[in-house]
Order: structure tokens, then C-alpha cells, then sequence
């Protein structure tokens, strides 16, 4: 069934949408969850078609920096090549990483429950395929923490300030350049912030604990001689 009320949506769908939206006789327990299930597949489906064409867009393209030349397939190369913050390589290698990352985990619970599996062979790694899709979305995470942490390392160069030359009522940047140390200062603050959003515990647990109160050796002697008969 088509959803008629999607602006994306053809005039006439040839595959039936997995999860519609929920209809007037839709029961209405069920109708947030068809709602939300259609928001999801239909944000999936955008997200894949967005990725699927970045790779033309002139934001993610750069003039190729070889002279034009005469392919093997008989055509001349490409003006434009992709301009890629990440190569494939590294790619191919955090996919590995999270998929053996994933089998440990699987294999770890498998054996609590006393189940018969084989884990990952560490001479015959996993190496899932990347899409474009993926690829983009990698790389937009990894320029988003770059930029994230080096913004918080400018913000705390320009935390330091002095009176400008000159001008004593005028106060300008102590540091000319971001240093080492505010690099890394900027670091732990993002590396921070990510640990206490996507962590299951807070990040802080304050706890009291009441010391014991020691009574006065005085009191304690009257005590134990008005005790004696």
C-alpha cells in the first residue's frame, strides 16, 4: 500500500510500502506504533537515497590534479575526482573492527548460555562491505568530533587573555596559536562528553557516607566506673 500523503511518493508505487501508516480503523493501541515503524522506514529509505547521490554533489568532489589521459576502457579520465577525508583502507579497517568487536560480544553471551557457537578466526578476519552510504557517514562523523574538538581547543586558548599593547582596557589572546596541551584538553572534554551521553551509568555517583562518631575517652572511663558495682 502506497503512502499518498508522502511528498516523495510516485503516483503510482509498484512495491507495497513494509510498514503504512496507520489507518481511521487501524485499532488505536496499534496506531503510534504503525506511525512511528512508517516514520522510521521512511527516514531509513531518505538517508540511503541522500548518501546514494553524495558522491556527484560539488561539496564532496575536487578537481583531479593529473593531466587528462586516455583510460584503458578507451575513455578520457574524469575532470572531478572524490574528495574523501578518509581513504578506503581505513575504512575497510573500522568496519573489521566493529564487526569482530560485535562477534566477541555475541560469542561472550553464547557462552554464558552454554550455547554450541564458533567465534571470529583471528587469521580470517570479517570484513563487511561498505556502501557509499556508509562511507559518508563515517566520514561525517569522524569531521564532526575533528571539528567539535578542535573548537574546544580554540575556545580554551582564547580563554586566556591579556591587556592589549597599547590599549589597557583592550584585552586580547594570550596565545597566538593552539598549543599541544589545549589540544589535548579539548580532547578529553569531547572524549567526555561522548562517554557520559552514550554510556549506560552517569558519570558521576556522589555518595555520603557518615563517619562513626568516637566518643571521648573521659566518657567512656565514667561510663565503664559507674558500670562497676
Amino acid at each position: 500500500m502506497c503512502n499518498s500523503d508522502a511528498p516523495s511518493c510516485d503516483s503510482e508505487c509498484l512495491i507495497a510500502m513494509p510498514f503504512p501508516k496507520a489507518k481511521k480503523g487501524s485499532p488505536a493501541l496499534k496506531r503510534s506504533m504503525d506511525n512511528t515503524l512508517n516514520a522510521s522506514y521512511q527516514n531509513r529509505q531518505a538517508v540511503s537515497k541522500m548518501w546514494s547521490t553524495a558522491a556527484s554533489c560539488p561539496l564532496f568532489l575536487k578537481k583531479a590534479t593529473k593531466k587528462p589521459y586516455r583510460m584503458s576502457n578507451g575513455r578520457m579520465s574524469p575532470k572531478y575526482r572524490n574528495n574523501r577525508a578518509l581513504s578506503t583502507h581505513t575504512i575497510k579497517a573500522m568496519a573489521s573492527g566493529a564487526a569482530a568487536n560485535a562477534s566477541a560480544l555475541i560469542e561472550r553471551e553464547a557462552r554464558m548460555l552454554r550455547c554450541d557457537t564458533v567465534a571470529e578466526t583471528p587469521k580470517y578476519p570479517m570484513q563487511p562491505s561498505v556502501t557509499r552510504s556508509a562511507a559518508g557517514l563515517y566520514e561525517q562523523a569522524i569531521i564532526s568530533y575533528c571539528q567539535t574538538l578542535f573548537g574546544h581547543s580554540v575556545a580554551l586558548k582564547d580563554s586566556f587573555t591579556k591587556s592589549k599593547p597599547g590599549a589597557p582596557g583592550e584585552k586580547v589572546s594570550k596565545f597566538s596559536r593552539v598549543s599541544v596541551r589545549s589540544t589535548q584538553a579539548g580532547a578529553d572534554t569531547v572524549n567526555s562528553r561522548v562517554s557520559n551521553a552514550t554510556g549506560f551509568v552517569p558519570p558521576v555517583i556522589n555518595v555520603t557516607i557518615k563517619e562513626e562518631s568516637k566518643k571521648p575517652k573521659k566518657k567512656a572511663a565514667e561510663e565503664g566506673a559507674a558500670a562497676a558495682p
